[in-house]
């Protein structure tokens, strides 16, 4: 540790096991369970190749966690991944790694998961439009500005408040998953469509290259769904007995997010099957409708909007330490390591993040304000891709920083299991093919707006060197 991470006191340690568990599993379980699985039914060539793709990335989830688990129980410093990095390769990929969560992953996604939660509200509350109104631009602004003001009260509130959104929304998508199943199995439903359709002729025998691309072609959207394990080490710094808390609240919150995924993606396919899954972006939806009555589509945008909430809460919380850490660092201004005196919270890095956020929201919804965007222009969809392959670029450094770190560092002691030892290379893996699966699969503008982030941060590295501390 440098003398500049220790020249500002240590905020108190307030997150037990049950928020800390929360947060993790909030980290994960957002909006992408609403709409990825029609997006892999397209992609599979079978109900069984569907299911194994929500296996393999849990999986996959799970050997992050173990990695982030390890490191943050070894180093449970403010600023996690940041921490990482730096001590295992130095302060420039450190740098880099979080000008480009400041620069597009967390603020693009804060943008995103917003945008999202005004679309669930649009048609549930008067006055709410669809994406491209002024109206929808409206919310999603009010909604980073308002969990920006709800973090800046001080993290225990921020993780209360969570806490109580997230059992709602785990009860709530819970339960639209055991309806699938009971939908389809013909138990439960309104009205002469109560019972779905399911594919009652027995498909043709798949062939292993048609399983393998299709498992290739769903890692990505899978992959985003899982997502948000690491969040909780940026915050490493207010966990209570992290040694043990940590590591047992990542771990957890991976498996029970796990575990509702693969129930929700069960009832799914028994509800409709897969081609009917895969022709329909309203399934989440429909199949609520068709259990609960003319009410049942109202009821699941409502958890849409809370899970989105939920999600967006946990990413303005949580993901401000790292900006904290890097300003303790020598390598950012000084005044972003500065807390707040009564509620410890990162004021000027909450501002700034929340700034930013606000202004990919006006980028991507630039229809609401400049009129029809051109051909091409930034919008949702392209700011979502930017997201995943810029994080993940940083998730194979992140594996192979323990790797490193387990060889140098007195402190990494491992977790005791020998899943623990293989797990981050199963991760340094799947990483390094979601990356390579981006650069040769995915549409420009989402590959230029990420590599001209993690570029760009070099740029300010070097501009930055002549004037960071020696120690730096």
């Amino acid at each position: 540790m440098s003398a500049d991470d220790a020249a500002e006191p240590e905020p108190e340690r307030n997150l037990g096991p049950f928020d800390a568990t929360m947060l993790v599993m909030g980290g994960i379980v957002g909006v992408g369970i609403f709409f990825t699985p029609g997006t892999v039914a397209g992609l599979v060539p079978d109900e069984s190749t569907f299911l194994l793709a929500w296996i393999l990335g849990g999986l996959v989830a799970l050997c992050g966690a173990f990695t982030f688990a390890e490191l943050g129980a070894c180093m449970p410093r403010a600023g996690g991944w940041f921490v990482y990095l730096r001590e295992a390769f130095g302060p420039l990929p450190a740098f880099l790694f979080a000008w480009t969560i400041l620069g597009v992953v967390s603020t693009g996604a804060i943008a995103v998961i917003a945008a999202f939660c005004a679309t669930a509200l649009n048609g549930l509350v008067p006055g709410v439009g669809a994406v491209g109104s002024v109206s929808h631009l409206a919310v999603g602004l009010a909604i980073v500005i308002g969990l920006t003001t709800m973090a800046l009260m001080g993290i225990r509130l921020g993780a209360t408040v969570h806490g109580v959104v997230m059992v709602a929304k785990l009860v709530a998508i819970a339960a639209l998953g055991a309806a699938g199943v009971a939908v389809g199995f013909g138990l439960g439903g309104q009205g002469s469509e109560a019972a779905l359709p399911v594919d009652s002729v027995p498909a043709e025998p798949v062939g292993l290259a048609a399983i393998a691309l299709g498992l290739v072609g769903a890692a990505l959207p899978v992959f985003f769904s899982y997502g948000g394990w690491q969040n909780l080490c940026y915050a490493a710094d207010r966990v209570r007995d992290p040694r043990r808390v940590l590591p047992r609240a990542i771990l957890g919150g991976v498996v029970g997010a796990v575990a509702l995924y693969l129930v929700v993606n069960l009832g799914f396919l028994r509800a409709f099957g897969l081609e009917g899954l895969g022709s329909r972006g309203d399934f989440a939806a429909a199949l609520a409708e068709r259990v609960m009555g003319e009410g049942g589509r109202g009821a699941l945008q409502a958890a849409m909007a809370v899970s989105a909430l939920g999600v967006c809460a946990v990413t303005v919380l949580l993901t401000p330490g790292i900006y904290v850490a890097m300003a303790r660092a020598g390598l950012f201004f000084r005044a972003y390591g500065k807390l707040h005196a009564r509620t410890a919270a990162p004021v000027l890095a909450l501002v700034t993040q929340g700034a930013v956020a606000c202004g990919y929201l006006l980028w991507s919804e630039q229809e609401a304000w400049l009129g029809p965007p051109a051909e091409g222009a930034m919008d949702l969809d392209t700011l979502t891709g930017s997201v995943v392959f810029a994080e993940w670029i940083f998730h194979a450094l992140a594996a192979a920083a323990l790797l490193r770190l387990r060889r140098v560092h007195p402190d990494f002691v491992g977790l005791g299991s020998s899943w623990a030892r293989l797990a981050p290379f199963g991760y340094l893996l799947a990483a390094i093919a979601v990356v390579a699966g981006n650069l040769f699969a995915t549409p420009g503008l989402r590959v230029v707006v990420g590599l001209v982030a993690v570029g760009l941060g070099g740029l300010v590295y070097l501009a930055w060197r002549p004037f960071r501390p020696a120690s730096a």
